[in-house]
Parts: C-alpha cells; structure tokens; sequence
C-alpha cells in the first residue's frame, strides 16, 4: 500500500517538473507586447505614400490659404485667431494655427537631433519664435492643423500617428535636411508653419511646411 502511494505521488508530479514557469504580465502589458501590436500594427499602410499624394495637392495649398502673418496671428487673442487662421478637431484641443513668418536668424540649436532655429520676426533684434528644423521634431502640429484629415481618415490610432511622423519627416527631407547647419545665425528666413496655440504667453514652436534662406552674402 504504501509503495502504490509513493508511485501515486511521483506520477502526479511529473507534470509540474515538465512544465515551464511563466511570468504573469499584468494585462496592460500583456495587451501592449501582444494584441495591440498585432492587431493594429498593418504592414499594408504606407504613411509616406500617404503624405507624399496630398502634400502638392492639398497640404500646401491648404497652409496658404489658411495663414496670417505672423504679426496678424500673434496680435489676436487664441479663439480669434485661431477662427481666423486654424483649426482644432475638437472645442477641448487648443488652436493650431498656420502663419507666414520672415526674420532674421538670431541663434540656432543644432547640437541635438530635436534642432531649432531662433527667429526675430519684428526685427528687434530678438527671437520671436522657434522653428523646429529636425530631423526629429516635437509635437505634431502639421497633422493637427488640417481640417480635410482626422483620426476617422485612418483605421486606428497608430496609423493616425504614423501620418503625423511622416508628415514631419516629409519636410524634413524636402527642404530642413539640406540646411547649412553650421552657417544659418545672420540669415534671413521666410517660411510657412505651424504652432500651437497652448499657451499664448509663451514663444512659438513653429513646424514648417515650407522654408527658404536668402542666398549667403
């Protein structure tokens, strides 16, 4: 009897010692390391292709039709300038406005990837805002600033996201990316952007859609 108990005991444990421990993810992380991926993730979707059929066509002259100076822009408050010059999917985002900017390069931030130039618009001598010349760019202002795209244009969120990035990386290769970086302090700059309304007070972060530098003296 108690040699069949024993048996009894390792058979039921052979199980176990086949088995292979797994650590259990909190769903979160389980959702985002697996279903998320897999089910959103479309290999078909092609974001610069998308980017590239409406830049000519539509972006641009979209941006034109829709900009204020920069002047014009900063001397509304951000409702009135934003009904004039932007758009906003929604009444809970801030404006997105789209403004005509010429000025003088006073400073440039070219150490990093998430580089800048400074720019002095009234020609004070100082920089009014700050234009993001990449190749990595903060925000995506240039995707929320289109009235004729939205998030229902696309089959999720991260489709939505990925149009955003192209939309940054299409400029950056078209004009940003050819930029003298290591003689632009002193140029003059004309370009068309850009930028949040968030926060009124505070200096612009503009995303272009196009820009020039005058020829080097």
């Amino acid at each position: 009897m108690a040699r069949r108990l024993v048996i009894a005991i390792l058979a039921a444990g052979l199980p176990l010692a086949a088995c292979k421990l797994v650590k259990n993810e909190p769903p979160q992380v389980a959702s985002a390391a697996g279903s998320v991926a897999t089910s959103f993730d479309n290999p078909a979707f092609d974001p610069e292709k998308t980017v590239e059929e409406i830049w000519q066509p539509k972006l641009l002259p979209y941006l034109k039709a829709k900009a204020g100076s920069f002047a014009e822009v900063r001397a509304l408050a951000p409702d009135e300038a934003g009904k004039r010059f932007g758009y906003r999917a929604v009444d809970s985002m801030p404006w997105t406005v789209a403004a005509t900017v010429e000025g003088g390069i006073t400073a440039a931030d070219t150490s990093m990837r998430a580089a800048t130039i400074e720019v002095d618009a009234d020609g004070d001598g100082t920089s009014d805002l700050t234009v993001q010349i990449g190749p990595v760019f903060k925000g995506t202002a240039l995707r929320d600033s289109l009235d004729f795209i939205s998030f229902n244009s696309f089959a999720n969120q991260i489709e939505y996201a990925k149009f955003g990035k192209a939309l940054n990386a299409h400029i950056y290769n078209a004009a940003l990316g050819a930029l003298p970086r290591d003689k632009l302090v002193g140029r003059k700059v004309t370009l068309l952007g850009v930028f949040t309304l968030d926060d009124p007070k505070a200096k612009p972060l503009v995303t272009p859609a196009e820009l020039s530098l005058e020829a080097a003296p």
